[in-house]
């Protein structure tokens, strides 16, 4: 969104901190949580309220690893860097767990289950479980014959699932909330929206209607909608529209789903949710170009897909309870992005940036906002630097 001149009158207030976080999603209220623990004073900002972009807007799904099966991922990434992966977003829900989210309503246990409907898939998996059973994780193959009795399997259409025991399901707006109750000392200014960075002596000040905050350093966790700020951001961090659905179906069995599940290379996800419903999302594969948008809407091909597949794989009667989008910030190799980042109308270099999760948000965000927090602060090395793009641009 677009501030006017109007809207740019000066403010009353100016705040002081050390480091300022833009975006109250995820991965900016964790990376305060870090910087908080370190005796690190911040202020974190969000143009609208917390989690109201992408954050709030998902699936819920705390799952290991990425859309895409293991054996996929490691002919793309590498087989060392997609050990790493899966093994960072397991981290993500150990430091979840430790955190509280299993005292929140919407916390359950669930397995996850990676879905092949026919071939190549089905050869993929085969060759995942065993990959992934080389490098020392836990997993199972299910086939018709053992697999449970819920619609998905009673429809036909599976032919194998890989099981991840050790996943679960939340409602992401609990999730932020247990982060932003977790903060003691950090301010949050919702409808803070940030509408310009300048040199402060040699310190930054940001501007918002709000507030001013002047600090030694800014991470900007904004996602999606990052090159708004920084505009060298501009072709690395790439918005992408995700589109879900929620029904209701008119036979309360219909709606007890055994996983969480993913299917088609992670192009669809669908899970059970409270009130006997089920959330289906996806399909953006299939409209790849009109999908590639900022966009906060709904499109009529999209929902239109997701319910051929619920009417496929669930059941034909069922009564829709919600439609919505969410905007994700990819990356070209689908890894996040944590890095220093240049404002070419600032001389101060202390911006940093972290984001790019790909619509894992929910997976890797706790982690990786807090990873990003220590590469800041002290250094730590990471493998999510930009450097990594360069030889590509």
């Amino acid at each position: 969104m677009t501030v006017s001149l109007w809207q740019r009158s000066p403010t009353h207030t100016t705040e002081q901190c050390d480091v300022a976080i833009i975006g109250a999603g995820i991965s900016g209220l964790s990376a305060a949580l870090e910087l908080e623990s370190k005796g690190i004073s911040c202020i974190v900002l969000e143009a609208d309220y917390a989690g109201s972009k992408a954050s709030g807007r998902n699936a819920g799904f705390l799952i290991r690893g990425a859309a895409e099966n293991y054996a996929n991922a490691a002919k793309t990434l590498g087989r060392d860097t997609t050990r790493f992966l899966w093994e960072w977003t397991q981290q993500n829900l150990v430091g979840l767990k430790q955190l509280g989210i299993e005292s929140t309503p919407g916390y359950a246990q669930r397995p996850s289950c990676v879905l092949a409907l026919g071939e190549p898939e089905h050869t993929e998996l085969i060759e995942s479980h065993r990959m992934m059973r080389e490098d020392g994780m836990r997993c199972e193959l299910i086939e018709q014959g053992d697999a449970p009795s819920d619609p998905i399997w009673r429809s036909g259409k599976p032919t194998i699932g890989l099981v991840n025991n050790e996943d679960a399901v939340c409602s992401p707006t609990e999730l932020v909330g247990l982060l932003g109750a977790s903060l003691c000392n950090t301010p949050i200014f919702e409808d803070a929206e940030v509408f310009r960075i300048e040199d402060d002596g040699n310190r930054i000040r940001l501007r918002t209607r709000a507030v001013d905050v002047v600090c030694s350093r800014v991470m900007i966790c904004t996602n999606a909608y990052a090159a708004g700020l920084v505009s060298s951001l501009e072709g690395i961090i790439t918005p992408n529209r995700g589109q879900m659905l929620a029904i209701r179906p008119r036979k309360k069995s219909d709606s007890k789903l055994e996983f969480a599940y993913y299917l088609n290379h992670g192009s669809e996800y669908v899970r059970s949710a409270s009130d006997d419903q089920v959330i289906f999302g996806g399909c953006r594969t299939y409209h790849a170009d009109h999908e590639a948008t900022s966009a906060d809407e709904t499109s009529p091909e999209v929902q239109s897909h997701l319910e051929q597949f619920v009417r496929d794989l669930i059941t034909t009667e069922y009564d829709i309870t919600a439609r919505w989008s969410g905007i994700m910030g990819f990356s070209p190799d689908g890894m996040p992005v944590i890095d220093r980042v240049p404002v070419h109308t600032l001389s101060n270099t202390n911006i940093w940036f972290c984001g790019g999760l790909t619509g894992h948000g929910m997976s890797m965000g706790y982690q990786t906002g807090r990873h990003a927090a220590r590469v800041m602060l002290e250094g730590e090395h990471t493998r999510f630097g930009l450097d990594r793009f360069q030889s590509a641009r």
